[in-house]
């Protein structure tokens, strides 16, 4: 069994072979590592750096550890090459690898490139450039295994040995009609124990599952997740047969849907796909986030304005100031998770919209059993802290009314957001903390007026 690489030595070791100019070493140790960890070292460097390293690389490795680097990474060491170099290298990619390089590239180099390279390769990459971005003709590959409805399996298995080093992914088998139309699917493992002779029609499985190249990738990626998919096809409106997409990018979708979702969680603006810690620019960065913390900051001054409006009551039980940052953080922390649980399952197609009222009375009664326990607690913390009956009651129902409350907001408001056609996602743990701080503290002032006759 061989045991994991350690990233940081390898990192350690190149840069210094870089530092002491040591051509011969630097080549023979890149040359060792394995694309995926090469391209997270690459990116640790430094832009002169980078293209050193990559500079030594076989065009074989060179095309994998771009296959691997994050695509602001890969658009960085292609624009520092010769385009007769970048070309060749970009040809050894598969068609949608190089169309999600060159996507977003100026339109004169992207143009050079598809020119310096081979007419076949070339004519792939823009076939798939036509689609919009983040659809499934982005992640289009065209090489799979199509058989004929006369087809048997011994032609299939000829059929199969002629394209087997090309085909994306051999899984499944696509039963063609003479128009091209897809009718069928036959997986590998079936034609491997059946008799030569056999029609492949009587084998295949009919009307399969397959997208248009406008479905949207996270939408391949929840259907091949739900059917347990190797590769999707891809057909367009009159049901011809376009390419598959494959687990592989569909993983990629996935890294990337999840990763955008946690920046939204975290209120932090999306920035490109792909895009890494330490390729991101500091001021891009600051970009992305001081919007939503000025709404964030605005919308916090609400529980100032809410201490002003109590101000008196405050100032004639001042013990009333010690729990509000208990209750508060209860009523955030409660919001967060009713979100987040919520979110999690719409993203999962769990809950829809018809469901709105079904999730409402769900999560009152958590909010009920939650607020009853918590506020059980809270009594036995202020009686314990105040000594006074009146107060630890407004602080335990106030910890009540809270905890549903919060449950409340966290269950309608990313629900009315899906129903306006906004990503949920977008109504982010701390705006719903604000927005839980601010009327949580309401809740408990006018309790406590209520209770104490202030």
């Amino acid at each position: 069994m061989t045991a994991p690489l350690d990233l940081d030595l390898l990192e350690s070791q190149v840069r210094a072979a870089l530092d002491a100019d040591d051509i011969a070493a630097l080549r023979d140790l890149v040359a060792r590592i394995y694309p995926p960890d090469l391209a997270d070292i690459i990116e640790r460097l430094d832009d002169e750096d980078q293209q050193r390293v990559f500079s030594l690389l076989e065009r074989q490795q060179a095309a994998d550890v771009l296959d691997e680097a994050s695509i602001d990474t890969a658009r960085e060491l292609i624009s520092q090459m010769p385009v007769e170099q970048a070309a060749d290298i970009l040809e050894e990619l598969d068609s949608d690898d190089a169309a999600a390089i060159l996507a977003e590239d100026v339109p004169e180099r992207q143009h050079e490139l598809l020119a310096a390279m081979a007419p076949e390769e070339a004519a792939d990459v823009r076939e798939l450039l036509r689609y919009p971005p983040q659809s499934a003709g982005r992640l289009l590959n065209d090489q799979f295994v199509a058989l004929r409805e006369s087809d048997t399996v011994a032609d299939a298995m000829v059929r199969l040995r002629s394209i087997v080093h090309d085909a994306a992914v051999i899984v499944y088998l696509y039963v063609l009609d003479v128009r091209d139309r897809l009718i069928g699917t036959v997986s590998l493992r079936r034609l491997l124990v059946e008799r030569p002779d056999r029609p492949v029609i009587e084998l295949m499985r009919p009307s399969p599952i397959a997208v248009h190249p406008e479905t949207d990738q996270e939408e391949v990626a929840r259907m091949v997740a739900r059917y347990d998919l190797a590769a999707l096809p891809v057909v367009d409106d009159a049901g011809r047969m376009l390419g598959v997409v494959t687990v592989d990018d569909v993983m990629d979708v996935l890294v990337e849907e999840g990763a955008e979702d946690v920046l939204k969680f975290g209120a932090v603006a999306q920035g490109q796909a792909d895009e890494t810690y330490f390729t991101t620019p500091i001021a891009a960065s600051v970009r992305r986030r001081i919007v939503w913390l000025l709404f964030l900051f605005v919308a916090g001054s609400i529980t100032a304005s809410v201490l002003r409006l109590f101000e008196a009551e405050l100032e004639q039980v001042v013990a009333l100031s010690f729990f509000i940052p208990l209750l508060i953080g209860t009523g955030g922390n409660t919001g967060a998770q009713t979100v987040s649980t919520l979110i999690r399952a719409m993203a999962l197609n769990e809950v829809r919209l018809r469901d709105v009222w079904r999730v409402l009375a769900r999560e009152l009664l958590v909010g009920v059993i939650l607020g009853f326990l918590l506020a059980i607690i809270a009594f036995g913390r202020a009686f314990l802290e105040v000594p006074m009956a009146s107060l630890a009651i407004t602080v335990a129902l106030s910890v009540m009314a809270i905890c549903i409350w919060a449950n409340i907001i966290g269950a309608m408001v990313p629900m009315a957001a899906r129903r306006f056609g906004i990503d949920p996602a977008l109504i982010s743990a701390p705006l719903i903390t604000t927005l839980v701080d601010a009327s949580g503290l309401a809740i408990y002032l006018l309790i406590a007026k209520v209770l104490l006759g202030l």
